[in-house]
């Protein structure tokens, strides 16, 4: 059985829908909502979409309302999910739980298909980003406190999945798609947002791929 755990900050709009479609599956044993700070009616919408909501005060980012959302659950085996992610259907959690039950992966990423060709070759070399990610909780716990923050977490679970030799995949998943943060938020503060989180991105990149292959140099000199 799995554990779902949805991050959310002002998600209203969308969690409810992406809720029940994880809550109905038979492999799921419990839908968890990390309500991040949210002034909408986000906790309202997931407590009566069934979930069990934990309400932060405040907007602490993704990574830290993940983590706030791994301790609660009850399973080994858990499947983040993004609330402003629409198009995940039973049969999109199956083949992500079969990842890890059946071809024994410890982390395996679903990438939202892009409508373009050429962009969903680029993702063959970019660095592998997305929300809908399964893994094991044995994983989650090698990584950093430190860098459980925000947008970071992403480009850390793949790092300590491939330092600790885990086995990591992706497949690129077509008819998920989720609500850019331009239309979100208005065009300005949406794309304060999105330069908000290429910079968390970029910041963890080099902290992590720089900062510890020097460490580790040290430490063998």
């Amino acid at each position: 059985m799995v554990s779902v755990i949805i991050p959310a900050w002002n998600e209203a709009q969308t969690i409810d829908a992406i809720i029940k479609s994880a809550i109905t599956h038979p492999w799921v044993r419990e839908v968890i909502v990390v309500n991040d700070g949210s002034i909408d009616g986000t906790r309202d919408v997931a407590e009566k979409a069934g979930a069990t909501v934990i309400s932060l005060r405040e907007n602490l980012g993704k990574g830290h309302a993940l983590d706030v959302g791994v301790k609660r659950a009850q399973s080994d085996t858990l499947l983040f999910l993004d609330a402003d992610v629409l198009g995940v259907t039973h049969e999109i959690i199956s083949f992500m739980i079969r990842k890890v039950r059946d071809e024994k992966y410890d982390l395996f990423v679903g990438i939202r298909g892009r409508k373009l060709f050429w962009m969903n070759k680029l993702l063959r070399i970019t660095p592998i980003l997305g929300g809908e990610r399964i893994l094991r909780r044995e994983l989650w716990e090698a990584v950093p406190r430190i860098y459980k923050n925000r947008f970071e977490i992403e480009i850390a679970t793949n790092y300590y999945a491939k330092r600790g030799g885990r086995r990591m995949g992706f497949a690129i998943i077509l008819g998920m798609h989720h609500v850019i943060k331009e239309k979100k938020h208005g065009l300005w503060k949406g794309l304060k947002e999105r330069a908000r989180m290429i910079g968390n991105i970029l910041d963890v990149s080099l902290r992590i791929y720089v900062g510890e292959t020097v460490r580790r140099m040290v430490d063998r000199s």
